[in-house]
């Protein structure tokens, strides 16, 4: 039977099992942010019709008809790579946003038992001096 102090386990609990928790929440929001967004569906489809909006090709030669369904598909083309770029773009600033906000408190995590300390030393000070 192995018995550990209070202490030890706390440590233990903060440095490994709760860290490693906090950075799988943050990877959890990160593929959350990647899903939402749908960035990797996005950038496989990045030069497809928007909406699968397109025009058929007609069977007999009529320049009019070409035109229509050849400037059709090219404007719902590149309505879809504008849209896309939006969505994409949109979907990494989330990314960041959520990186940053998640370093901060994975940092914040590892640092508070410390910075507690050091607080704690500083107001003994203050009221011993």
């Amino acid at each position: 039977m192995k018995i550990e102090s209070t202490p030890l386990l706390f440590f233990r609990w903060l440095f490994s099992e709760s860290t490693v928790r906090v950075a799988r929440t943050l990877l959890f929001y990160i593929d959350f942010g990647l899903r939402i967004f749908s960035v990797p569906l996005l950038v496989r489809t990045f030069f497809s019709p928007w909406h699968r909006y397109w025009y058929g090709h007609p069977k007999t030669f009529d320049p009019a008809q070409l035109f229509s369904a050849l400037f059709g598909n090219l404007m719902s083309r590149g309505i879809g790579v504008i849209l896309r770029t939006f969505f994409i773009a949109l979907g990494l600033i989330f990314e960041i946003f959520i990186g940053i906000i998640g370093f901060i408190f994975l940092a914040t995590w590892i640092l508070l038992p410390f910075v507690s300390f050091y607080f704690f030393y500083l107001g003994m000070k203050l009221f011993f001096y």
